[in-house]
């Protein structure tokens, strides 16, 4: 099994959309990440309809400015209508968002509590230098066995303090870039704290926009840099993605 534990089918346009997820994917299970309330509905019309797609539904620090007094409980509802929901995300802080710090703050608070109110996982956006998201997970967070920060990017020191709390930490197609820091922090990541993804179609590869069906090669990739068999790779991230997201 291949489980792409973030990407955006629902950013795709329609016939992209439709043609991935209308081929039977045996072997595939995608977590289709949102980014603002229309494409939380992009996604969950998408799980309704195919069994291997799972719907995360979230605000991206780049949407602050669409939140408004009635963002909230619009995702209140389709949390009560759908099943088929596995996390909150993706949520986070970015530096280069043109919205002020305080705002994205604010906002990710609400959807912390969110998470919170309905005991789903997070799936965390992190563009910021200083390591102040911890601070704020530390108010909502006991420990981190419901975080994941998703397209790690970061050294060693960073990824221990989540794995130290028991968190995970999601592996992107940017590991094909071959950075020293993510592939250090990537052959020294524990087995029990893996996942793996692709954030496609956002993430490029070569100046490409890249599909959700590159999973394979992050995979490869990842078990050759890691010195493991592919199996044994597949069998660590299903078993860590059926922990996190509790599949139904």
């Amino acid at each position: 099994m291949f489980i792409d534990a973030h990407c955006h089918i629902n950013g795709l346009d329609p016939e992209e959309r439709n043609n991935i997820a209308s081929t039977r994917r045996s072997g595939y299970i995608f977590i289709d990440s949102s980014i603002n309330f229309q494409s939380t509905l992009n996604s969950l019309q998408l799980s309704d309809k195919y069994p291997y797609i799972y719907s995360a539904i979230g605000f991206h620090p780049f949407s602050v400015k669409e939140f408004n007094e009635s963002t909230i409980s619009d995702y209140e509802k389709v949390l009560h209508q759908n099943k088929k929901i596995v996390a909150i995300g993706e949520i986070g802080l970015d530096e280069t968002a043109k919205t002020s710090h305080e705002a994205q703050e604010k906002i990710l608070k609400v959807f912390f509590q969110l998470a919170k109110n309905v005991n789903l996982p997070v799936l965390i956006h992190n563009r910021l230098k200083e390591p102040e998201i911890f601070d704020i997970l530390d108010d909502f967070f006991t420990s981190y066995e419901k975080v994941v920060f998703h397209c790690f990017s970061y050294d060693y020191g960073m990824l221990q303090r989540i794995t130290e709390r028991g968190g995970y930490v999601s592996f992107s197609l940017n590991i094909l870039r071959k950075k020293k820091d993510i592939i250090d922090s990537l052959i020294k990541c524990p087995l029990e704290n893996i996942l793996l993804e692709t954030d496609s179609p956002y993430m490029k590869i070569d100046g490409h926009a890249s599909s959700p069906l590159d999973i394979e090669a992050v995979y490869s990739f990842a078990a050759a840099i890691k010195n493991l068999k592919l199996q044994e790779l597949k069998e660590a991230v299903c078993s860590n993605a059926n922990k996190v997201f509790s599949f139904k």
